[in-house]
């Protein structure tokens, strides 16, 4: 009956140490499932984010391209899917985008085409804009804002929103995207971090010889 109770004490002591190793295994293994979801989830959003705000481009000279620029959200005119090559001047003009995350930390970008009755380039855009969801799991605090701006000299302009006059100044956008997806496992946000450039902004065409 002893060595009956000790072989049982024994196995019990190996099986616990099993399944201690096997539930470590299993959470590194969630654990590195998850950080990879978030880092694709992160950039993807990078990428969209980064590929319209660097097209930010002004109306008209003396203008700014943004029409709001805070910590979470970025309204602005884009030189968006406008190659110049078809349609008329208005069709080819510039999009209104706010790009924005939403009560369920998803980030959005709603689109805007120019009003048929425009007159360039004192666009309008009174029509329905085109919504896209490109990501969710934004899990930025208030601490760490999606957006911060600077001006052509790397200087932050640190009141958000920004005022009319800084807006005219902003030169650059530094975009922060936290993403971490709800779950049990001890995974800490993927951060990633990019300074866009606004190369539009000062660009004017020239139109005839």
């Amino acid at each position: 009956m002893f060595e009956l109770v000790a072989v049982t004490l024994m196995l019990g002591l190996v099986l616990m140490v099993v399944y201690q190793g096997v539930d470590s295994v299993t959470h590194a293994i969630g654990g590195t499932e998850r950080r990879l979801e978030n880092l694709d989830e992160a950039r993807v959003l990078m990428a969209v984010a980064t590929k319209d705000i660097r097209t930010a481009t002004r109306l008209q000279a003396g203008t700014s391209p943004f029409v709001l620029a805070d910590k979470r959200e970025v309204v602005f005119y884009a030189n968006l899917n406008n190659d110049g090559t078809s349609g008329s001047v208005v069709e080819n003009g510039p999009r209104r985008v706010r790009i924005y995350v939403d009560t369920n930390s998803e980030l959005v970008e709603e689109v805007t085409k120019p009003d048929a009755s425009s007159v360039p380039p004192t666009y309008t855009y009174n029509g329905a804009a085109s919504r896209r969801f490109v990501g969710r799991y934004v899990a930025n605090t208030a601490s760490v804002p999606i957006f911060r701006y600077y001006d052509l000299n790397g200087t932050e302009l640190t009141a958000t929103p920004l005022s009319a006059t800084d807006r005219l100044s902003a030169g650059s956008v530094r975009i922060t995207l936290s993403i971490r997806r709800a779950t049990g496992f001890p995974v800490a946000n993927t951060t990633l971090v990019n300074t866009v450039r606004l190369p539009n902004v000062d660009y004017q065409q020239l139109l005839g010889g």
